[in-house]
């Protein structure tokens, strides 16, 4: 079932006309200038308790921002929450928390920071369509960024940021394409940057993410992947800032069930976020060890640099041998969970991890490179996938609900140079909205 965000007024066809046309985009956004790298694709959200309306009906409600002093409308979703505090996608399995497409404190309002503009004068405000009701302020590094909650406004914005096509596993988005397996959101097949050039052996950015569960009971031990752990997609929700979808999940192994729940993955041009709400039975005590890792593997980016939350600040250099003692002291830990690539092609990434209150496995960070000598760690698409970075859960806490976290987060010179730890600062803190009542 392919659930459409209500507020998108396009027929479908429209729609894959409008996101094939999308190309590269360069660093000035249609509403002001965005210098900070991390900032460039940012999904700026509103919790429905900072806004006054409460108790009404989303879709009465419009965002606009000012752009040549007429205020425009920009794209933006109201995204209802489910019952495991993720966002509510129709049709899937877990249920609304409240109302759908009704304003509720838990709600969210998402809009790009890159659409924001400056301030309205009375001139702008007075020759719009409806009734402003907020006006919403960013301010950072002293320069004031707005957009304006508004009322009765039926002008909506044609631009799309990302879309999933629930039929066909494809995700296009302004930065980036990836081909997904319909059935199973964790498996990718073919990522490509727009406006990144490979090489005929190496046209990719990434090879594919890898996410393997280790259980060991006993002498019995197994290892599950990605390509083989039931996520069976079952809908989507696509808004023209960001498509969520939610698949379930369940993973038993050595006669034992291991964790049941399901992902709801959101897709915007600067991130995809993996949050896994889960259920570890108690039963899985039993196993004398389990752990979870997720790693991207890189192509053939020989000379990208490495860092971790915890590391030194001199990186590692994919395809360069360095002794074990050097490696070890590259960790994160669960107060600082990320490690990051910075490529030497204009694009970097970070991997991080986000873990609910009360869920406390050990977070280690997870390096390899075979053209540093590892042995290879297969499956790869492309033989022979260059240097391979993620995070590492162990000690899991069984017998209770949770929600954790994988998620990536990439764009144009992220690390400013050499600074990946200011990048990974920007992520963990997205801009602050103040909503200022008009």
């Amino acid at each position: 079932m392919n659930v459409l965000n209500k507020n998108i007024p396009l027929k479908i066809p429209a729609l894959f006309g409008l996101i094939s046309t999308l190309i590269l985009p360069s660093l000035v956004s249609a509403g002001m200038e965005v210098t900070n790298p991390s900032r460039q694709y940012e999904v700026t959200v509103v919790k429905g308790e900072a806004l006054p309306i409460i108790g009404e009906s989303s879709a009465e409600y419009s965002v606009m921002a000012v752009e040549d002093g007429v205020l425009y409308p920009i794209p933006f979703q109201f995204d209802d929450k489910n019952i495991k505090g993720l966002n509510f996608v129709p049709g899937a399995v877990v249920e609304v928390d409240g109302k759908e497409d009704v304003v509720e404190a838990q709600d969210e309002l998402a809009f790009m920071y890159r659409d924001m503009g400056p301030k309205a004068d009375a001139v702008a405000i007075a020759n719009i369509e409806g009734a402003m009701v907020s006006e919403l302020e960013i301010t950072e590094e002293g320069t004031s960024r707005y957009a304006y909650l508004v009322k009765g406004n039926a002008q909506r914005s044609d631009k799309v940021y990302s879309h999933y096509d629930f039929e066909t596993g494809f995700v296009e988005t302004e930065t980036y394409t990836i081909q997904f397996d319909p059935k199973n959101i964790t498996i990718w097949s073919d990522w490509r940057v727009k406006g990144f050039t490979g090489t005929d052996s190496a046209p990719n950015v990434l090879d594919m993410m890898k996410a393997r569960f280790f259980a060991r009971l006993g002498f019995l031990k197994v290892t599950l992947h990605n390509a083989i752990i039931p996520a069976k997609t079952i809908a989507v929700k696509n808004g023209p800032v960001r498509a969520i979808v939610e698949a379930d999940i369940s993973i038993g192994a050595l006669g034992l069930d291991i964790l049941s729940g399901g992902v709801s993955v959101t897709f915007t041009p600067q991130a995809i976020r993996y949050p896994i709400f889960a259920f570890f039975p108690k039963a899985a005590e039993a196993l004398s060890e389990f752990y979870i890792d997720v790693t991207v593997d890189f192509v053939d980016f020989e000379g990208t640099r490495y860092k971790t939350s915890l590391g030194p600040e001199e990186p590692l250099i994919a395809g360069q041998k360095v002794s074990d003692e050097v490696r070890e002291k590259y960790k994160s830990d669960i107060d600082n969970p990320w490690v990051s690539i910075s490529s030497g092609h204009n694009w970097d990434m970070y991997f991080i991890s986000r873990l609910s209150e009360g869920f406390t496995p050990k977070v280690d960070a997870i390096y390899w490179d075979e053209g540093a000598g590892d042995k290879p760690n297969k499956p790869e698409n492309f033989k022979g996938s260059s240097a391979e970075m993620g995070l590492k859960l162990s000690d899991v806490p069984v017998g209770a609900d949770t929600i954790f976290e994988y998620s990536i987060y990439f764009g144009a010179d992220l690390w400013e140079g050499n600074d990946a730890q200011t990048g990974a600062d920007y992520i963990f803190n997205p801009a602050k909205v103040v909503v200022n009542q008009l």
